[in-house]
């Protein structure tokens, strides 16, 4: 690849891992923020994202392999730029319109053009707002090239100019005043009340589905980066925990941590419900005891998750090997009631007489 095309596949790889990652904590954000799901606005969050990792892959890397580099003198002299056209122009029109001089001062213009236009869309900002974006990020950049990347090398390794300042500056300029051609006008997301104003909503299978999804996700990447964070400390010589406790107490506290505790705090759901707009009540709508409500979610979604995250470990421990098979079959009886039985209630339901309404219900 040459240094045009390999900055831009390196940001779509971070792009894709950083989504795949924070993806569903993003969408978690939005229904919590506006009480439904939209295209549009995860369409351009997505571009958002491929366009931050794009800015620092071209603005930022290659990193130097080690200290051993050429430190690379700083410009500081604004319109140093109009000196090297004039000499870039002797040679002669074409040399001059194909030359590196002017495609690098038209390229940092054209970088940050994106800037000015999620600033008056995606921010519903103005003009105003993505020059200063345009000119914080600029100077953060710049900044951070000629400090070395803060202090991490000991000088700069990338030139720091003062007119890549300015022209990035015009490129947010540029972007912000085209960003109100009608084109761009999918980049902003449907105009919807915050959804705490929204009125309530039927709570359906589908939003059901949802917050269980949340859920799932939320418990699997708390064990994730508690299980990295303390293997990291354990190789930096820190304490290091038995696989056997970690494998029972860690779901377990994850459990408590997503599912039950919320469950059976005011408010009445788990982080997940709570992110879709709906809570544990009883059959008759009305607010229900803690106990039960803590007891519907050990019976339904957190217990069925808990239980698939230590059936392995209890099974090569303690050679329980029917407690996999339990929890699939009560899981798989509990879907098909939420299918089957109307006003959505599964199994849990069933046994705790409990059900599903909206949050901002009554």
């Amino acid at each position: 690849m040459n240094s045009v095309t390999w900055p831009g596949a390196i940001a779509i790889l971070g792009c894709i891992l950083f989504l795949g990652v924070a993806g569903v904590f993003l969408l978690a954000v939005q229904y919590r923020r506006h009480g439904r799901l939209s295209w549009r606005r995860t369409i351009t969050t997505t571009a958002a994202t491929l366009y931050g990792f794009g800015l620092f892959s071209y603005t930022m890397l290659p990193l130097p392999d080690s200290q051993n580099f050429v430190c690379q003198p700083t410009q500081l002299n604004p319109g140093h730029f109009v000196g090297d056209f004039a000499r870039a122009y002797e040679y002669g029109t074409r040399s001059f319109l194909t030359g590196f001089t002017l495609w690098q001062v038209l390229f940092n213009i054209i970088l940050f053009m994106p800037l000015g236009i999620l600033a008056v869309r995606w921010l519903r900002g103005n003009v105003f707002t993505g020059v200063l974006l345009g000119f914080a990020a600029s100077l953060a950049i710049e900044l951070t090239q000629y400090t070395g990347m803060w202090g991490l090398y000991h000088c700069a390794y990338r030139v720091a100019d003062v007119d890549d300042l300015i022209m990035n500056t015009l490129g947010a300029l540029i972007g912000g005043i085209i960003a109100y051609l009608p084109i761009f006008a999918f980049l902003s997301g449907p105009r919807e009340p915050r959804a705490i104003n929204a009125p309530a909503r039927p709570v359906t299978r589908r939003r059901r589905a949802l917050a269980d999804f949340f859920d799932s996700s939320f418990a699997g990447a708390a064990v994730f980066a508690v299980s990295a964070g303390l293997q990291l400390i354990a190789t930096m010589g820190g304490p290091q925990i038995e696989d056997r406790l970690l494998n029972f107490a860690l779901p377990a506290v994850v459990a408590l941590a997503v599912f039950f505790i919320p469950a059976i705090a005011p408010g009445r759901a788990t982080l997940g419900q709570r992110c879709a707009w709906i809570r544990i009540s009883s059959t008759q709508r009305k607010y229900v005891p803690s106990w039960r409500a803590g007891l519907r979610t050990i019976l339904g979604f957190g217990g069925i998750t808990f239980l698939f995250q230590i059936s392995t470990s209890l099974n090569d421990e303690l050679d329980m090997p029917w407690v996999g098979t339990f929890t699939m079959l009560y899981a798989l009886i509990s879907a098909l009631c939420l299918v089957v039985i109307p006003k959505t209630r599964g199994l849990a339901g069933i046994l705790t007489v409990t059900s599903f309404t909206d949050r901002r219900s009554s």
